[in-house]
Formats: C-alpha cells, structure tokens, sequence
C-alpha cells in the first residue's frame, strides 16, 4: 500500500493576512518534506470561496511548486474540476501536459465537479448540470493528449480542429482519477478504468464493499475510456504521529469537529447536508453562508465527515485515524491495507492549529518509521 499526503490550504478564523500565506506555504513545505520521507503521492485540492475550509484554489499550482522542489514524489490534483466554465478541458490538457514535462512525468490528473453549489454557482452553474459537464471532459482530455490533430462538437465545450500543446512525457498519457463515494460512482469509476478517490469517515472496514465493487469491475467489466487504465482505489485519514503518542492525540484532538459546521453548509451535493438548508435559495450570498456555517456550528446534533468521541488510542484506531505513536499509526494503517487499499492519504497538516513543527516531525517519523514496515 503506498503513502501520501493531502494538504488543504486550511487557514482557521480571521485575520487571514498572516495566516493565508503561511498556510499555503507551509503547505508546500510538508510535501516536500512527504518527498524525502519516503511517501509515494502529494495531492492538493481546488476550492473556491470555501472560507476557513480552504483557501487553495489552484489544485495543479499546488503540484507544480511541489514538484519543482522535490524528485520523486508523485503529484496529484486532488480535484481539477473539469466543468468547462470553471476550468475549460483544453486548459486542463495544457496544463497538466507543461507541469508532466517540467516535473519528468510525475503528475497524474485527479478529477471531480466540486463541492458543492458554493463553488459551482460562483461560475454561473448550479449543482445538476455538473456530472454531465464532468463525464464530457473527463472523455475528451486525454484525445487531446494523444492526438495530433484534435476536434470536438459537444454540448458544453466545443473545440475547432487544433493541435493541444504541449504533449505531455508521460506515454500514452498520465493517469486519471476521480472522486466517489457511493457504490454506483465507485463502479462507474471503474468501468471507465479511473483511479478512484475516497474519503474514509470512520472504521476502514465500512469501505471493504467499495474497494471489492472497484476491483471486481475494473478487472472484468472495464472499458476504458482512454489508452491509461489506473486501477488504484484509495482513502483519505487523518494523521498525527509522535513518539509522545499522548501529546498525538492532544494536538489532534483541538481540531476535532472545526470542519463539520463548514463541511455541512459547503457540501451540499450530499443529500444530508442539502436538506439541512434546503429552503435557501441558491445561490447564496456568502454573507449569508458565514451566518449557515455560524448556525451549523450551534447545532447538538451536527453530523460532521469525521468520527467523534473521547480522544483515546483505542477510539482513533477503531474509527481508522492514524493518531498516535509510530507503532499505532502502523497498526490503524495496516486496517486499510487490510481491506485491500492500493493508496492511503493522510492529512498530516489539515488543522489549522496544528503546529507546524509537529506535522513535519510526524512526517519524518512515518517515514522512518512506518513505511518501510508497510512496505
């Protein structure tokens, strides 16, 4: 199972002026710091408008810094988002073609439609037009790629006989992925030969069903929709590593629950999170979204994406979060290898109280400590 790290751009309340570039640098400085401990990928998100949540909102600007100050570490965009209005498919193929060349052929096409209608309404499009946009693009890319002359008349883009430059290294072209959660997205994903991203919000064991979906269709029902298939299927988990396992568990523990308030107002293209402000009219305005992420937070009984419960090793272990000692955090991450992950992604940095030092004291640790066991 390889290793990566998942960096967000966090920033936390305001004042942003301090916090907004030292977050984002910092972020950089962890996944160069992933690169010479030994983990395999670096990915990084897009996000627009997402107040506190993340301020990153250029996935492959995030991989192309990384890459540039590191050697080995894979990159992903974690997610592009591939509506045409928001990031046209000839840009993206452009793009991710000029960072595969400058970085030797280390960056790999993370996909996905967004968050939610905080983002998309920002470009003038509303959440139930975004899967088609994604499934038109997400066909057409890797044409542009391979191709020397490329054409196409669709219904959300449309591109006059043109030469896409430049090509990427990476032959026949880089891989793909997308992000699911649900079965029928897991099993599309695979059918279409995409690696698949999930996120893990509790025991590992709850996502066996899905890894099983991927791997059986992949492997006898795949139809691949270009010349790469990438059968990978991976998780997100939190992580916070120290040989003080105590003070782990303390640090992790400030940043319990923090997200959940945004994640419910953000999120809203899961149907939990929808019906809770159903009756607001989209889109909203983003006075009004501070005054949903301030109700949420009020809320006795928010449900948030992570686990919550005493901060004890046998809690974090139980509800897969890689918190602790090197020896635990071994043990919580072999559950994932368990259920047969081809990838695990920590977030060793996603609190925006953690300090600094720690999270890359926890990277080193892993490093010399965790992955050559896994391994």
């Amino acid at each position: 199972m390889e290793l990566g790290v998942f960096q967000g751009a966090s920033v936390g309340e305001r004042p942003w002026d301090q916090s907004e570039p030292e977050r984002i640098r910092r972020d950089v400085e962890i996944g160069v710091a992933a690169d010479k401990a030994g983990f395999h990928y670096f990915w990084a998100p897009e996000h627009h408008s997402l107040e506190e949540y993340s301020h990153n909102s250029s996935s492959h600007l995030s991989c192309l810094t990384v890459g540039l100050k590191t050697e080995n570490i894979r990159l992903v965009t974690g997610i592009f988002n591939l509506c045409p209005v928001i990031n046209h498919p000839v840009r993206v193929a452009e793009q991710i073609a000029y960072i595969d060349i400058v970085t030797d052929g280390r960056i790999e096409l993370g996909t996905g439609r967004g968050s939610g209608s905080t983002e998309v309404n920002t470009f003038g499009i509303h959440n139930d037009e975004t899967r088609e946009m994604w499934d038109e693009a997400i066909r057409e890319i890797p044409k542009m790629w391979t191709q020397d002359l490329y054409a196409y008349e669709g219904k959300h883009f449309s591109v006059p006989e043109r030469c896409i430059l430049p090509k990427p290294i990476s032959k026949p072209h880089p891989p793909l992925w997308v992000t699911a959660s649900n079965p029928s997205t897991v099993e599309a994903a695979a059918r279409m030969g995409i690696g698949v991203a999930m996120f893990s919000f509790g025991s590992p064991e709850v996502l066996r069903p899905l890894v099983e979906i991927y791997k059986e269709t992949i492997e006898n029902k795949c139809d691949p929709i270009s010349d790469v298939v990438n059968n990978k299927i991976m998780a997100i988990c939190p992580l916070m590593c120290l040989e003080d396992g105590e003070r782990a568990r303390e640090i992790y523990a400030k940043s319990m629950g923090l997200i959940a308030p945004h994640f419910t107002v953000h999120f809203d293209t899961i149907p939990h999170n929808y019906e809770k402000f159903a009756q607001e009219k989209r889109p909203i305005p983003q006075r009004r979204l501070r005054e949903m992420v301030a109700e949420a937070a009020s809320d006795p009984e928010l449900r948030g994406p992570m686990a919550l419960g005493a901060p004890t090793a046998e809690f974090f272990h139980d509800n897969g979060m890689a918190v602790g000692t090197p020896a635990e955090c071994l043990e919580t991450m072999k559950l994932y290898q368990e259920i047969g992950l081809d990838q695990l992604v920590t977030t060793p940095g996603a609190g925006w109280h953690d300090p600094h030092e720690d999270v890359l004291e926890s990277i080193r640790l892993i490093g010399e400590k965790v992955i050559p066991k896994l391994r």
